[in-house]
């Protein structure tokens, strides 16, 4: 796979930002962190794919999974975990406190976004289909 970080280890993140642990979390959390960690692996699956091509790592598999154990590896690079145990908290307590979960994703998006910027663009020649020859 793709790293040596652990599912839980995303998961035990997300928990830190919460300020809770494994051993004080809701019951539910555990049952739940699995499908929120596929989620987000497919969702920054493809930006982690261009990210690793312009790094020069080997691009994994697309994920395609609505569930990965907390014990397998995490599917995406190490520069990814931040950004999903913010993603994994943020949906934990959607719930519960909104507030909360709003900081949380407002921050995932913002580390999505920097994550996004960093990549260095491709420039091309336009082709100029109407001959206006600019």
């Amino acid at each position: 796979m793709a790293t040596s970080v652990l599912c839980r280890d995303v998961y035990l993140a997300a928990l830190a930002l919460l300020a809770q642990s494994e051993a004080d979390h809701e019951s539910d959390y555990a049952e739940r962190a699995p499908y929120l960690l596929a989620a987000v692996c497919c969702e920054a699956g493809d930006i982690d794919a261009v990210w690793r091509e312009r790094e020069g790592l080997d691009v994994q598999p697309s994920f395609s999974s609505v569930c990965i154990e907390l014990d397998t590896e995490f599917p995406l690079s190490e520069r990814f975990v931040p950004l999903a145990a913010a993603y994994v908290a943020a949906m934990l307590v959607l719930y519960e406190n909104e507030t909360l979960s709003d900081t949380l994703y407002e921050r995932y998006c913002d580390m999505m976004s920097e994550l996004c910027s960093s990549i260095p663009g491709v420039s091309e020649t336009i082709t100029d289909i109407y001959g206006f020859n600019y």
